[in-house]
């Protein structure tokens, strides 16, 4: 993982999406494969949702700079849901831009280098419970 730091022109309040792939790793099912809903009766999502178990950094965007129709453009099956900055932070994650040509808003979420990997997983289990939906994967639309 490369070195990164925490980007000061990103504050607490910036909401970052994380699109959601259409597959059921990324939301938690019940013994009968169906999802299981929070409270506020929107499918709860896994831990799978905000790990990376290549470089352990999580690609998001940083919604100022894009829309949801941007993000979701050439993976319209996906889902989208947002957290604020602050989330990760709370956990001592770093969030950085990390744009693209194509995306000036792409960021990343990145662990400290020196996280075990139960304490990565208890951090992406807090971002992940604490995320929104925005638009459900296309398995989970109704």
């Amino acid at each position: 993982m490369a070195h990164r730091i925490d980007d000061p022109s990103i504050s607490d309040d910036d909401l970052l999406w994380r699109r959601i792939v259409n597959n059921p790793i990324w939301w938690k099912r019940d013994e009968q494969g169906n999802p299981v809903l929070n409270t506020q009766g929107s499918p709860c999502l896994s831990s799978a949702a905000f790990l990376d178990g290549y470089t352990g950094e999580v690609s998001v965007h940083l919604a100022r700079l894009t829309s949801q129709e941007k993000v979701l453009l050439r993976k319209p099956d996906n889902g989208l849901v947002e957290i604020t900055a602050a989330i990760p932070r709370s956990v001592n994650h770093i969030v950085t831009l990390d744009p693209t040509e194509e995306d000036e808003s792409h960021s990343l979420i990145c662990p400290p280098e020196s996280l075990s990997k139960s304490v990565r997983k208890a951090s992406a289990k807090k971002m992940s419970e604490a995320a929104r939906w925005l638009v459900l994967p296309e398995s989970l639309r109704s």
